[in-house]
């Protein structure tokens, strides 16, 4: 009895998790679409965006046009950082610069600096560059609405706000690597990790793009010392909240690729796996459990010969998978057969992943 009773209150917060994490999304999305206007109140508020490109993105003219329709009334400056001058996105990019003659450009390839990795040094160099009080990274892959600037500027104008982060919502998958794909990173990123962050939570930085004032990421030092992981908003994110400045949730960013990205999607969360090891350690365990919890009890059903406890988990498995249906509907507004296979996938391999990743030492 003791185990049905466990079992019975551990379905119910689950399950009320779940609710939870779909009625966040939603009205985070519903907020995404609302388009706030920018005014007088942004006028002498300067950015620069320093847009990390790494190789050609389905659809990336377009990702890059919805930077420059952006409805900022101040000054916006756009960096274009590259690693590598054979890189095939330049065309791209100097094309749409090319189109949008009025808007101050430029691009840059990153010469070495001694130490550094090649995409710290790069960054080093732009940060040089920017000539603006708000610094506004972003990865190439993703599109942005209209008010994207204005929603990760304004919060920064709060004294004890020291960053705001987006995460990316990723749709258009069409096999089921693709889409085993976009639904692990939106489980982590948008359903787990933007949820915490909401509740006011720390769980680290995961981010598609983040925005900093200049004076503070000049404060806890140069682009060098926190290498690749500074486009993410990591290290620094890590050194603010220990002095004491909030970490706020943007708006949503939109991908639509075909290609997977699976490395990163199951290391202990994604966010649980960076930055402090107490975090990590907590994180990696929770994330297991997260994952698990049904499937143990489905086995210690088995073990115990308790036949209730074995149909309880198999309901809860049948919820599991609705509630992955839901999240594939919200992120993407259409149903696979293979997403009914996804959701019991997902958490069995993390389960795994993540106990094996448990035995090696932390990167």
């Amino acid at each position: 009895m003791v185990l049905l009773y466990i079992s019975l209150a551990l379905g119910a917060f689950f399950v009320l998790l779940w609710c939870s994490q779909l009625v966040f999304f939603r009205l985070c999305m519903n907020r995404t679409y609302r388009v706030v206007p920018s005014g007088g109140q942004d006028e002498d508020t300067g950015v620069s965006v320093i847009h990390v490109m790494d190789g050609p993105e389905p659809g990336l003219e377009r990702n890059l046009e919805s930077w420059f329709r952006q409805n900022y009334a101040g000054p916006v400056q756009h960096i274009f950082c590259f690693r590598d001058s054979d890189d095939p996105a330049v065309p791209a990019v100097q094309k749409v610069i090319t189109d949008h003659p009025g808007i101050d450009c430029r691009i840059i390839m990153g010469p070495a600096i001694p130490g550094p990795d090649s995409e710290s040094s790069v960054l080093a160099h732009a940060m040089k560059l920017a000539g603006h009080g708000i610094i506004l990274f972003a990865d190439s892959y993703a599109r942005v609405r209209q008010d994207f600037i204005v929603r990760m500027v304004r919060p920064l104008k709060a004294e004890k706000t020291g960053m705001t982060v987006s995460v990316r919502v990723s749709t258009g998958g069409a096999d089921f690597r693709q889409r085993f794909s976009e639904f692990a990173l939106n489980t982590w990123r948008d359903f787990t990790w933007a949820f915490l962050v909401k509740l006011g939570a720390y769980p680290g930085a995961a981010g598609t793009a983040f925005a900093i004032r200049k004076e503070l990421l000049q404060e806890i030092g140069q682009p060098e010392p926190f290498g690749s992981a500074l486009s993410g908003g990591i290290h620094p994110a890590d050194i603010l909240h220990g002095k004491g400045y909030r970490l706020v949730l943007g708006p949503f960013m939109e991908y639509r690729g075909n290609r997977p990205v699976l490395e990163g999607t199951l290391d202990t969360a994604g966010w649980a796996g960076t930055g402090k090891k107490a975090r990590a350690a907590f994180g990696a365990i929770a994330s297991v459990l997260v994952l698990s919890w049904y499937w143990i009890l489905f086995f210690l059903g088995f073990i115990s010969a308790n036949p209730f406890v074995v149909y309880l988990s198999v309901v809860f498995m049948s919820l599991r998978v609705v509630h992955g249906l839901l999240m594939r509907s919200l992120t993407d507004g259409r149903i696979m057969l293979v997403d009914v296979l996804i959701p019991l996938y997902f958490d069995l391999s993390g389960t795994f992943r993540l106990i094996f990743r448990s035995g090696r030492p932390a990167a």
